[in-house]
């Protein structure tokens, strides 16, 4: 007898293994019947079947792999790894000894958090959340739709680890909305602001001072503003310089004596659309 039911759990198990969030359903068999005879469980989800009766029973399927020989006093079970509707039956025995399986898509949906939701042109950011399944190997896509463009586009896909768990770290080049797809299921959008990358360097024999805006798009033509720190802690703008075609400028600008902060501004009235004003590492230069 105990060789039967470790071959009905073997064949069972021939139906694949489910992530960390699989669950088991119990049905009893009476001398009446399946109790109860009908049952609904998510995907990856296990049915055990207990024999409560004096007699040998079966649960033999229509669609399914997995048909089981169950003496009295013992248990054997199924998985389940696809959604769909399964009937089962027991052919020795008559009247209501039938029952269904009823297999759903587990919940997919997902929390999603960014480590940071502004960027610097170049910088990569991190997004980790949690499926509510709590299903392992779960695949789960990014998908993003960069400023300027009118419809998501699958970025990357990786999957969910212990626990339902995941982590992603993309590098958007322009002002980006980001979601998360698992399955049909589609998480809160998320939206990651991007500034562009300013440089700033001085030349101390040449007095000359070169700044380059770096960026998905051009912007060549652009003006910059050059700015000191005031004694009250203000940027006050001592030039405007506009960009060459390299989106790139040279220029002097008279400073007062002593050592003083500068950097250069590219405002937001220069960089929309797609990005945030963005300005370029404080420089201390002595005079």
């Amino acid at each position: 007898m105990r060789k039967l039911i470790l071959v009905a759990v073997a064949v069972a198990a021939l139906a694949g293994a489910a992530g960390g969030s699989a669950a088991t359903a119990t049905v009893t068999i009476t001398k009446a019947g399946f109790v109860p005879a009908d049952i609904s469980v998510k995907v990856g989800d296990t049915v055990s079947w207990t024999n409560t009766d004096t007699s040998v029973h079966q649960v033999v399927f229509d669609k399914v792999a997995c048909n089981l020989t169950i003496q009295p006093a013992q248990s054997a079970s199924c998985t389940f790894t696809k959604a769909g509707s399964y009937n089962y039956r027991d052919p020795s025995q008559r009247g209501s000894f039938r029952g269904t399986v009823e297999v759903v898509s587990p919940t997919t949906a997902t929390t999603i958090a960014a480590s940071k939701t502004t960027i610097v042109y170049g910088q990569t950011m991190t997004f980790t959340g949690q499926l509510t399944s709590r299903q392992a190997g779960a695949t789960v896509e990014l998908w993003a739709q960069p400023a300027g463009q009118t419809a998501f586009m699958k970025v990357t896909q990786v999957t969910s680890t212990d626990n339902g768990n995941w982590t992603v770290s993309p590098k958007p080049a322009i002002g980006t909305v980001y979601q998360v797809r698992v399955g049909n299921q589609t998480s809160q959008s998320v939206t990651i602001s991007v500034r562009p990358k300013l440089t700033l360097g001085y030349g101390a024999t040449t007095r000359l001072f070169t700044t380059r805006v770096l960026a998905a798009k051009s912007f060549a033509g652009k003006v910059v503003s050059f700015q000191r720190k005031s004694s009250v802690g203000q940027w006050v703008t001592l030039k405007k310089v506009k960009l060459n075609a390299s989106a790139a400028a040279s220029f002097r600008s008279a400073l007062p004596k002593g050592k003083t902060p500068v950097r250069v501004l590219l405002p937001a009235t220069q960089t929309l659309p797609g990005y945030l004003a963005g300005t370029s590492p404080i420089r201390y230069i002595t005079r």
